[in-house]
């Protein structure tokens, strides 16, 4: 089913400076970034500094609601970065977090509150057991991988998850958007429109929730 539970996490700041910024990059800068390193996180090019600031809080007080988390309840974040989301739910109760990224740096540069409940690992290799979560949740990753590998990262979602997955992905409806969507997203590997995404979800046999984030400048 498709939802908007995750439309504040948007970004909203200082779009143009940034886009142009991205739009000037060069391959081997391009590459860089694809290292998901210091650069990527914290260099002038990335985010400038990938830091905690609260901002997930609201979000992740929707999400305990909808997929009705009780402290019991065990809670998966694929591509987890700095673990700010990760955090929030521990924080709020939800002590059985788990989250992976395939970012070493990203990993051991985060929250160091939940540190040991975190992995290296990639999202279409999850090295868990099946029904292991009651949610699983993915934000801004599976596009960042090649179509075969974000399809076998949707069905570890469906393997690991018992009963809620949830997953966001950058996409478009129009060619303005996909320009924007190519320029922006300087890691995206799997470029697909809101239907492809839709019909490859729909093949998978996915029951869990997504959400379309589309870039309008």
């Amino acid at each position: 089913m498709e939802t908007d539970v995750l439309t504040d996490l948007n970004c909203k700041s200082d779009r143009s400076k940034r886009l142009a910024m991205r739009r000037s990059m060069t391959p081997t800068l391009r590459a860089e970034h694809a290292r998901y390193g210091q650069e990527y996180f914290d260099g002038p090019t990335g985010y400038g500094g990938y830091y905690y600031d609260g901002r997930h809080e609201s979000t992740v007080r929707q999400m305990i609601e909808r997929y009705e988390l009780t402290p019991e309840s065990n809670v998966l974040e694929v591509g987890c970065a700095k673990r700010f989301m990760l955090y929030e739910f521990h924080r709020l109760g939800i002590v059985n977090v788990q989250g992976c990224d395939i970012s070493e740096y990203a990993v051991l540069h985060g929250k160091p509150e939940i540190t040991d409940r975190l992995s290296v690992m990639s999202a279409d290799r999850l090295d868990f057991p099946d029904d292991s979560f009651d949610l699983v949740y993915s934000i801004d990753v599976l596009h960042n991988l090649n179509p075969d590998a974000s399809e076998r990262a949707i069905q570890e979602i469906m393997r690991v998850s018992r009963r809620a997955a949830f997953i966001q992905v950058d996409s478009y409806d129009t060619p303005a958007e996909q320009r924007n969507l190519s320029d922006w997203v300087v890691t995206i590997k799997t470029v697909r429109s809101k239907d492809d995404w839709r019909a490859m979800f729909r093949r998978l046999g996915y029951s869990g929730e997504y959400y379309f984030k589309v870039f309008t400048f």
